[in-house]
């Protein structure tokens, strides 16, 4: 999906890869015209276990940004995945 507001990516949460767009390649692509982006590779992120008493979700984003940074992951999609642990009930995930 492309769109020209700013919470356009908001939409990757759903499993939709939304792009930015300037009002240019929006109209362009409104008046049929073809829209070429070069995709981005993906790297996977395995989450096990469960948090710690006291760790928040926000300290576990802290760490897993520390990581793939180390690692040089930059301009990639990042795929999380993992077992279907019950014990994490973040907001977002699904069940």
């Amino acid at each position: 999906m492309a769109g020209t507001d700013s919470h356009t990516t908001m939409i990757d949460g759903l499993g939709v890869a939304g792009w930015g767009v300037g009002g240019i390649e929006a109209e362009a692509a409104m008046l049929g015209q073809p829209m070429s982006m070069v995709l981005p590779g993906v790297v996977g992120f395995k989450l096990l276990g469960k948090l710690r008493d006291g760790v928040t979700t926000t300290d576990l984003v802290l760490i897993v940004t520390q990581m793939l940074r180390k690692h040089g992951v930059v301009g990639k999609f990042v795929d999380f995945y993992g077992g279907d642990n019950k014990e994490n009930h973040f907001p977002f995930r699904k069940h």
